[in-house]
């Protein structure tokens, strides 16, 4: 007979399960790119085919405003301490403008002008600084937050997306032109250009466990991933359909690509930098999200007009 103080036998239902999708909620438009709130509690998701941001609550998921009138929303970043969103606007195709939402009556409070074309945004660790890739004007900007004026620019050619290192002395660049560009946010001048991948490039995003950047390249399937402090490339990830974004899992080894063309997500080990499994049931990932907790990632489908919560 088993006494009440021995361990219960493990049984099948202790096992780790699979990363799976395990809610969706559909969102108007075509979303595209989504940020979280510090807490976990609340996503900011774009549409630019209606003009919209829709805000999720998470725990369930649902609907909690539809943000309308903003032309084409993108690209968007939250600031640190979850008061502000700042989303562009690329209705037009040149003189791009950045709305500033203050997060808690979700208000357009200010409009950043004065950049050509906006493909690409990052704030620093304290949110003192927005930075802007100006792909039309060849150059990052970075804005005041505080005043929303314009501080610096650097000439970067053909900037496409832009991450801020950790302890915001560089800006790392995608660009179109040559590769991967450091900014040194002291001086502001370009440092150093390194080659990356063939083929334009998606996205930039850097590690928050190692000094590593990741660059996908949506066209020719593959990720380029840098070492920050030598700076150089240190290897390719190939045979991906259509490489998108890249979400860490502050809590583990673990980030995840969306495969926009293969309609899944895959999941890297970001120690050994080998792909380890994929994600399945979407029909073209985008924007992506790790919970504040490591337990979810939110997956934006530009597809099928939907948010995912996918349990890890």
């Amino acid at each position: 007979m088993t006494k009440h103080n021995e361990p219960r036998p493990p049984t099948s239902d202790d096992a780790p399960k699979p990363a799976a999708i395990v809610e969706t909620i559909a969102v108007p438009g075509d979303p595209n790119s989504l940020v979280m709130n510090r807490a976990g509690t609340r996503l900011y998701v774009t549409s630019a085919t209606t003009g919209s941001i829709t805000v999720l609550g998470t725990q369930p998921l649902r609907v909690i405003q539809t943000l309308t009138g903003l032309g084409s929303p993108i690209r968007i970043v939250i600031s640190p301490d979850d008061s502000r969103v700042y989303v562009s606007d690329n209705s037009v195709a040149t003189g791009t403008p950045i709305n500033v939402i203050e997060t808690l009556n979700n208000t357009v409070v200010k409009t950043i002008t004065g950049l050509i074309t906006v493909n690409g945004m990052a704030r620093n660790s304290t949110g003192t600084r927005l930075y802007v890739a100006d792909h039309g004007d060849s150059k990052l900007v970075a804005f005041d937050t505080s005043t929303y004026q314009r501080v610096s620019e650097t000439p970067v050619h053909g900037p496409k997306d832009v991450v801020i290192a950790p302890d915001n002395t560089r800006a790392h660049v995608a660009t179109d032109s040559h590769g991967w560009a450091i900014v040194d946010l002291a001086s502001n001048n370009v440092t150093a250009y390194i080659g990356i991948a063939a083929g334009p490039p998606t996205a930039i995003a850097y590690s928050p466990r190692y000094p590593n950047l990741y660059i996908t390249h949506r066209e020719s399937g593959k990720v380029t991933v840098g070492n920050a402090l030598i700076p150089d490339v240190s290897k390719e990830i190939s045979n991906l359909e259509g490489p998108w974004a890249i979400a860490f899992n502050r809590l583990s080894e673990m980030a995840y690509i969306s495969e926009t063309d293969g309609r899944r997500i895959s999941i890297i080990d970001t120690r050994l930098n080998r792909i380890t499994g994929t994600i399945e049931g979407f029909d073209k990932p985008r924007g992506m999200v790790v919970a504040p907790d490591g337990r979810n990632l939110y997956v934006a489908d530009i597809e099928n007009g939907s948010v995912s919560m996918v349990r890890l």
